[in-house]
């Protein structure tokens, strides 16, 4: 159950973030000629809530997949 709870956290925060990074090209380049930029190029709050936030959500996730899939197994034995 958390697996797939992490795999939609993550399929959001990729939808999320390439959606918010279009807003801002669209609403900040005149021309309307801009790239999105990798997530590793970011600095700032925009690192922390586009990257960082959304990272550790998936991470805890992850995190309480592997704890409940161990406990299960060790509750076989």
């Amino acid at each position: 159950m958390f697996l797939v709870a992490a795999l939609l956290a993550l399929l959001a925060w990729a939808l999320g973030y390439i959606w918010i990074s279009g807003l801002a090209c669209a609403f900040g380049a005149p021309s309307g000629a801009c790239s999105i930029p990798m997530p590793w190029t970011l600095r700032g709050e925009d690192l922390m809530i586009l990257v960082l936030m959304p990272g550790a959500v998936v991470a805890v996730l992850l995190g309480l997949a592997c704890l409940s899939g161990w406990r299960a197994q060790n509750s076989d034995n």
